[in-house]
Order: C-alpha cells, then sequence, then structure tokens
C-alpha cells in the first residue's frame, strides 16, 4: 500500500518548488533590475555619443569665420550645440537648458562651455588638434555630460556607481 504523499524520482515533496520560487524571486527581481539600469545607462551613454557626432559633424563643415549668427560665438560652435540640444531633446532627454547662443564661457577664437544647473554640461572646441599621416590636424571636438540616475543600484550600492555618463567625440574640420 501506499501512502497519501507520492514522491518522485527526485525525493521532493510536495510545495517544495514553491519554497525553491519564493526564496529565488527576490534574487531574480533584482538582476532584472540590474539589468534595466545597466541597460539604460548604455542607452543613454549611446544617445550622447551620436548626439556629440551630429555637433562634430556639422561644426566641421563649416567654415569658423562664419558671421551669420548673431552674437560674438562663432556659427560653427553654435550650430553644434543647438544640433547636441536638439538630438538629446528628441531621443527624451531634457537638454533645453543648452543655450547655443548663450555659452557659459566662451574662448576665442573656438571653444565654448555650456553647463546647466541639473549636472548636464557640452564643451565644443574648434581648435583641437589630432595626429594624422601628415602630422597634426584642426579638429573640432565635442564633450557632453549628463548626469546618471540609477534606478534600484543606486539605492543599493550608493556612491559606488557613477554618477554621470561622459562622452568624447573628435573630427577633423574640412574647412
Amino acid at each position: 500500500m501506499t501512502s497519501g504523499v507520492r514522491r518522485n524520482g527526485c525525493g521532493t515533496e510536495p510545495g517544495s518548488e514553491l519554497v525553491e520560487f519564493a526564496l529565488l524571486m527576490p534574487l531574480l527581481l533584482l538582476l532584472v533590475a540590474c539589468v534595466w539600469d545597466f541597460g539604460s545607462a548604455f542607452l543613454l551613454k549611446d544617445r550622447m555619443t551620436n548626439a556629440a557626432r551630429e555637433g562634430a559633424r556639422v561644426s566641421v563643415s563649416m567654415p569658423i569665420n562664419s558671421t551669420s549668427c548673431q552674437g560674438s560665438v562663432p556659427c560653427p560652435l553654435v550650430a553644434a550645440a543647438d544640433e547636441v540640444r536638439q538630438y538629446m531633446t528628441n531621443a527624451g532627454h531634457d537638454a533645453s537648458c543648452l543655450q547655443p547662443l548663450q555659452p557659459e564661457t566662451y574662448t576665442a577664437p573656438a571653444r565654448v562651455n555650456y553647463t546647466c544647473q541639473n549636472g548636464i554640461a557640452l564643451e565644443i572646441d574648434r581648435g583641437a588638434t589630432i595626429a594624422s599621416a601628415d602630422g597634426a590636424v584642426s579638429a573640432t571636438r565635442v564633450t557632453l555630460t549628463f548626469p546618471l540616475r540609477w534606478t534600484l543600484l543606486g539605492r543599493l550600492l550608493g556612491g559606488v556607481l557613477p554618477q554621470k555618463v561622459i562622452t568624447t567625440v573628435t573630427m577633423q574640420n574640412l574647412t
């Protein structure tokens, strides 16, 4: 005769799967939260790199002495800042604090810095140089900084994780 409790080949008791699931569920949720946080950080870095690349592309294709812009800042720098602001805003990140005609600092002939209170920073340097086979050539360097907001990992790991993402793109000036 058999008793009311059946054992399968592994020797598990009824309900043991439920207990195992209850023990592993918090770990699975933590794993999902980590994937979400790091995926969000990677997506932000990708969007920032694309925005900086677009800003540099606009700047390198314009002559530095363009005077069609208002104010004292050269047009390639204003156009690059505007392109970065528009790209990040269109990508769903509020970069409206970057005002192309109102940089925080302008260093003649071709360097501007923008800094926002929310941690966003943009630096455009049209006087950078890069090494090439022909020696050093004139280039534009666009550096973009954005604050990084961790959802769960920030609470768990505190100050161990980076609090901002920085990307730099450098392109040879065409004009």
